[in-house]
């Protein structure tokens, strides 16, 4: 797959991102960009980090932000894949993934979904977004579409269920793949239903 790499600038509705791309080298990926251009309110934001200096430096950052600051930014939790803080003033959670580390691109080509394929990140002082060619159309569309390999396929059945209440609907090719995926999983048990690249809200 050939991801499309541009400046970010020419999609003014993503612009205030920029504030969460302040203070550290990690970039906001997944599924915030369905619901920025679908104009729908974000109530999380999904961060991803090329190696974990670049979390660790993440966190420290937003934890002084938090003494610095407490009515900007709040610690609300942490797991073991993810350290999240509020932020007060737009009442968004930011999600810092502590479990997948990678360049942007090849984060976003492991999500399950083309209408989460897309991430804002800055390189050399230049705001630059990758996204799936085929995002705006399956968004339009509201169609879900599977275009690699599943790695979790019940949490993609979990996923397709919360999103089919949102309005999507799964592709043909999509359900097809997903059935092959179940039934040549040998053995299913409760703990196939925690699987996932990352525990978000998303």
């Amino acid at each position: 797959m050939i991801y499309k790499h541009e400046e970010a600038r020419q999609y003014r509705e993503i612009n205030f991102l920029d504030q969460f791309l302040e203070g550290h080298d990690g970039f906001i990926a997944g599924g915030c960009f369905k619901n920025i251009f679908n104009h729908e309110k974000v109530k999380d934001i999904d961060m991803f980090f090329r190696n974990e200096k670049d979390l660790n430096d993440a966190i420290h950052y937003y934890t002084e932000k938090c003494a610095s600051d407490a009515n900007h930014i709040k610690l609300v939790y942490k797991t073991g894949k993810v350290v999240a803080f509020i932020h007060i003033p737009s009442k968004t959670q930011l999600e810092l993934v502590r479990s997948v580390f990678g360049e942007p691109e090849e984060v976003i080509s492991n999500f399950d979904f083309t209408v989460t394929k897309v991430a804002r990140y800055v390189v050399d002082g230049e705001h630059r977004i990758v996204i799936h060619p085929q995002f705006f159309e399956h968004l339009h569309l509201k169609r879900l579409v599977v275009d690699n390999t599943l790695n979790f396929p019940i949490s993609t059945f979990e996923r397709i269920i919360r999103y089919v209440g949102y309005g999507y609907k799964p592709c043909l090719e999509t359900k097809a793949k997903l059935v092959d995926a179940i039934n040549s999983i040998q053995n299913i048990d409760e703990n196939d239903f925690s699987k996932s690249l990352y525990e978000g809200l998303d």
